[in-house]
């Protein structure tokens, strides 16, 4: 499996220089187009998540911008486009579908009441560019999991479903990785 974008820096209406409507608490919400290819035969669902290690140094942790489970598959997709502003409209265009809480709802931050604590929000590096880390998983089972998860439960279930994340086992999951920048 692999990421298709039509970019290697986030672009601007995607990250902190989005204009001002499509902004929540003053966080980037629309999400960027990509397109995931050679999805595994009999994989039903995708999950997404989008993070940025280069934020530990400022931070202390790597910030979760984004995750989302249970994305229904057509049947026999070998590739599906997940369109701008996919966040947003999940409801709509995924029904099922879920996605988790991103660093906003972290106690270190305090924005758990943002309406925009469970979207995806785009990068706003402060110091520097940094490189985001966006992966996504393949999986024949609906994974047990509800809006508002926390990554760490993505990966749990990914784990419980025979489905690991983790080095050792990629065999087990189809995953696909895309290393992409944001602009200080």
């Amino acid at each position: 499996m692999r990421i298709l974008t039509d970019f290697e820096v986030i672009p601007d209406a995607f990250s902190k220089y989005a204009p001002e409507q499509n902004k929540i608490d003053g966080h980037a919400v629309v999400s960027f187009p990509f397109k995931v290819e050679g999805i595994e035969p009999g994989s039903r669902y995708l999950h997404i998540a989008l993070t940025d290690p280069d934020s530990i140094p400022v931070a202390g942790f790597a910030w979760i911008h984004w995750c989302a489970a249970n994305i229904a598959l057509p049947e026999g997709a070998k590739e599906i486009l997940i369109p701008e502003d996919f966040s947003r409209k999940m409801e709509s265009l995924a029904p099922g579908s879920c996605q988790g809480k991103n660093s906003l709802a972290s106690r270190f931050v305090g924005q758990a009441s943002s309406p925009a604590s469970s979207l995806y929000i785009g990068p706003t590096p402060p110091d520097k560019a940094h490189f985001y880390l966006l992966r996504v998983w393949a999986t024949r089972e609906k994974l047990d999991l509800s809006q508002g998860f926390w990554l760490s439960g993505l990966l749990c279930r990914l784990v419980e479903s025979g489905s690991a994340p983790d080095a050792s086992s990629t065999s087990k999951v189809p995953q696909a990785c895309a290393l992409l920048k944001g602009r200080a």
